[in-house]
């Protein structure tokens, strides 16, 4: 077996190495519904960028991420050049000091250059890496950290959950001719606990392979406009602060210059950042009919998004929202109520 080494940015995945226990136990089969808890049948959480009737585009599992390690890492940069500028003024002033500030230069100058390189995982990149979806043609087309493009066959991915820092992904292995080798991972779309992972599978999975695409199209409310043009400051604040009820509210002001910090921190990561430009092979595979009655993006948002982000939508919004998203995984449960369950 070749030697072990990661893949990935924020959260770098093993490759060239077996599958483990955990993976095995959890792998999602094509061509299977997966059954799972609770009332939904599918959960997208807000990370579709496009859908329609040819293709699915989602976001990579670092994009929700993004300005969370360089906020914190900025303030640390700010405070030793500030400190070590100040040394220079004073050592200028004064020659005796020299000597002190050489060695203080000695400890602090690495652990700059150490945070400067953690900050650029971040930044002067791509502003997210997607993965998208080509249901008429079946593939999987993977926009990868290393600016490469993979294109494979739905069904010859190994698609399963991986841990890592207590983050579990949902993400896609290239196995080797053995079944057991892992050759290549990309993550996508969602992190979170593996009954949420199971809903998102599902979508996903439902997408690739069943008759269910106005239901799906009804189950998106949010879409990041990142498809062809960066990110906003305003959005990537929106996206940061998103809350699942008012009860949010309550930890609001406490949380407020952590979000402001991300948020500047995310600004700056999308600004310094390139968008990804698919091949023109992936856009000859993606071509959509001017005609296609499914067109999810972000025209599609919430027309009063700081409503939508703050869980404070008027009662009659907030209803006919989560009754047409019932009544669509509903129609979607009764359309797999015919298949083998996983």
């Amino acid at each position: 077996m070749a030697k072990k080494n990661r893949v990935g940015v924020l959260s770098p995945f093993t490759i060239n190495r077996p599958l483990n226990r955990r993976e095995k136990q959890h792998h999602y089969h094509q061509g299977r519904v997966k059954k799972h808890g609770g009332e939904a049948a599918v959960l997208n959480f807000d990370t579709v960028i496009t859908m329609n009737s040819t293709y699915l585009e989602v976001v990579d599992n670092d994009y929700e991420k993004i300005g969370q390690a360089s906020s914190l890492l900025m303030v640390f940069v700010i405070m030793i050049i500030t400190f070590l500028t100040a040394g220079i003024i004073a050592a200028v002033s004064d020659y005796e000091l020299l000597v002190p500030f050489f060695v203080v230069s000695i400890i602090f100058i690495p652990i700059l250059i150490f945070l400067s390189k953690v900050i650029l995982l971040e930044w002067f990149r791509k502003t997210h890496y997607p993965v998208r979806f080509n249901r008429q043609k079946q593939l999987v087309h993977v926009y990868q950290t290393n600016n490469q493009i993979l294109t494979l066959p739905w069904k010859d991915i190994y698609f399963t959950t991986y841990e890592w820092r207590n983050n579990v992904n949902l993400v896609g292995h290239i196995l080797d001719k053995d079944g057991e080798t892992v050759l290549n991972t990309f993550g996508f779309g969602y992190w979170g606990d593996k009954v949420e992972l199971d809903h998102y599978w599902e979508f996903i999975r439902c997408y690739m392979e069943e008759d269910c695409l106005e239901e799906l199209a009804d189950t998106v409310t949010l879409c990041p406009p990142i498809a062809d043009k960066k990110e906003s400051y305003i959005f990537g604040l929106q996206y940061i602060i998103k809350m699942e009820s008012r009860l949010s509210w309550i930890f609001f002001l406490f949380m407020l210059p952590i979000y402001f910090m991300e948020s500047l921190a995310r600004f700056i990561a999308m600004q310094t950042s390139k968008i990804p430009q698919w091949s023109q092979e992936v856009l000859d595979d993606c071509i959509v009919s001017p005609n296609d009655p499914i067109q999810v993006d972000a025209r599609i948002n919430p027309p009063h998004l700081w409503r939508y982000i703050f869980a404070n939508d008027p009662l009659e919004v907030y209803q006919a929202r989560y009754d047409k998203q019932q009544s669509a995984n509903q129609r979607i449960k009764l359309k797999l109520e015919k298949h083998k369950i996983d």
